[in-house]
C-alpha cells in the first residue's frame, strides 16, 4: 500500500505521546510544558524531512523529476536540452550614399524586440542590404517579410525605418521546455538504441533543433530503405521544412557525434543510400460539428481540441478515424453533446503529406 505522509500536527501529536509514555507520572502535560516545545521544534524537523524525502522521491523518476534532476536523467543517455536559437534574416537600409552602418547597430521592431547588424554596410545606390541576427534567443525574434526595424540610435545619413526582406527574419526557437525533453527521455528509456531501427531515426531526427515531430516509413521505396517525414510546429512562416532544414536533418542522420561517449553515431553506413527525408506538403481538413451549447466558448473549445487531435494522430500515412474526432471534441470544455456532420469517412493521409486544421462550421445540436 502507499505510504501516507503525515501532517505536521499528526507528527507533533506522536510526539507529545512518546513523551507521555516515557515521563514518570505524565498523565497529561501542561499547555505550557517545555515537552510540547519540543514536541513542536522535532515535529517541524521532521516534517521538513519528510518533505525533503518526498521531493528526492520525485527527483528519481523522470516522469515526476523538475527541470534540473530531469537534466540529469537526460544525462545519463547523452541527451542535452535543446537550446534557444536567435532568429535571423535580412533587411534593407536607405540613406545617403557613402555613409556607413557599423557593425552591431541596434535595431528593434515595435515589441521592443532588438536585432543587431552582422556586418557593417555602405549606402550605394541609396540603399544597403544588411543581414540582422536577433539580440536574445527565441521565437519572439522572428518577424514576417516586410516588418518595419528602427534604429535603437539614429545615424546621420541613414533613414530611421528599415524593412524586412522577403524572407523575413527567422530561425528563432525557444529552449527545449521540460515537457519536450521529458518525452525523449523517456523514448530514449523505453527504446533503446538498435542500430537502425525505425525509431532511431525517429529519436536521431528530434535531436535537432526545431524539429518537433517526426514519422518514419521502413520500405519506404522498397527493400533496404526508409523514409522520414518531420514538421517544425513553432517556426513562424509554417511547419513545414525547407530544403536546407531537410538536409540538415538527413546528415544528422547519417552522422554525428554522440554526446555521452564523444563518439560518431549515426544510421548504418549501408542504409545511407536508403534513407530518404520526405518533402511534404499540407492538407488542410474542414470540419463541420453540431455541438451543445452552440457559443463561443463552446466553438473555441471545440477548435483547439480539433488542433490538438491533428497534432496527437495526425500525421503523413496515418488515418484520421472518426471515433477520435469524436471522443476529442466531446471532452473539450464546456461542450455537452456534439455530432460529426462532416466528415463522415475516416481521413487516410498520404505518406507526403501533413493535416492541420482547415475551416471549422457550426450548428446547434
Amino acid at each position: 500500500m502507499p505510504f501516507s505522509r503525515p501532517s505536521l500536527q499528526q507528527i507533533i501529536d506522536r510526539i507529545e505521546a512518546d513523551f507521555t509514555t516515557r515521563v514518570e507520572n505524565a498523565a497529561s502535560f501542561l499547555r505550557r510544558s517545555v515537552y510540547k516545545i519540543f514536541a513542536r521544534a522535532y515535529g517541524g524537523a521532521v516534517y521538513t524531512l519528510y518533505g525533503y524525502l518526498n521531493f528526492i522521491k520525485d527527483q528519481l523518476f523522470i516522469t515526476s523529476a523538475d527541470a534540473e534532476y530531469l537534466e540529469q536523467h537526460g544525462l545519463e543517455y547523452g541527451i542535452i536540452r535543446k537550446s534557444a536559437v536567435k532568429a535571423t534574416g535580412g533587411a534593407r537600409v536607405t540613406g545617403t550614399n557613402g555613409y556607413i552602418v557599423p557593425e552591431g547597430t541596434e535595431l528593434q521592431f515595435i515589441d521592443d524586440q532588438v536585432y543587431l547588424l552582422d556586418e557593417a554596410v555602405v549606402i550605394a545606390g541609396g540603399y544597403a542590404d544588411i543581414v540582422v541576427t536577433a539580440k536574445v534567443a527565441g521565437t519572439a525574434g522572428n518577424q514576417n517579410p516586410a516588418a518595419t526595424l528602427t534604429f535603437v540610435s539614429p545615424l546621420v545619413g541613414i533613414n530611421t525605418s528599415v524593412t524586412v526582406d522577403s524572407l523575413g527574419i527567422l530561425g528563432g526557437l525557444d529552449q527545449e521546455t521540460d515537457d519536450e525533453l521529458r518525452e525523449r527521455i523517456l523514448t530514449r528509456k523505453r527504446q533503446p538504441p538498435h542500430g537502425g531501427a525505425d525509431f532511431d531515426y525517429s529519436s536521431w531526427a528530434l535531436e535537432v533543433s526545431g524539429v518537433t515531430r517526426v514519422w518514419t516509413f521502413p520500405l519506404y521505396q522498397g527493400v533496404g530503405t526508409i523514409g522520414v517525414a518531420f514538421v517544425r510546429d513553432n517556426d513562424l512562416s509554417t511547419i513545414l521544412p525547407n530544403s536546407t532544414q531537410r538536409q540538415e536533418v538527413y546528415d544528422y542522420i547519417v552522422e554525428h557525434t554522440d554526446t555521452l561517449t564523444g563518439l560518431t553515431v549515426g544510421c548504418p553506413v549501408t542504409a545511407q543510400p536508403g534513407l530518404f527525408i520526405i518533402d511534404l506538403s499540407l492538407e488542410s481538413i474542414d470540419f463541420s460539428l453540431a455541438i451543445s451549447p452552440n457559443d463561443v466558448n463552446a466553438q473555441t473549445n471545440a477548435r483547439a481540441a480539433l488542433t490538438n487531435l491533428l497534432i496527437d494522430k495526425g500525421g503523413p500515412g496515418e488515418t484520421l478515424y472518426l471515433s477520435d474526432i469524436i471522443r476529442y471534441v466531446s471532452a473539450a470544455s464546456g461542450i455537452i453533446a456534439v455530432r460529426l456532420v462532416s466528415p463522415l469517412v475516416d481521413k487516410a493521409v498520404a505518406t507526403n503529406r501533413v493535416p492541420v486544421l482547415g475551416t471549422v462550421s457550426f450548428g446547434a445540436y
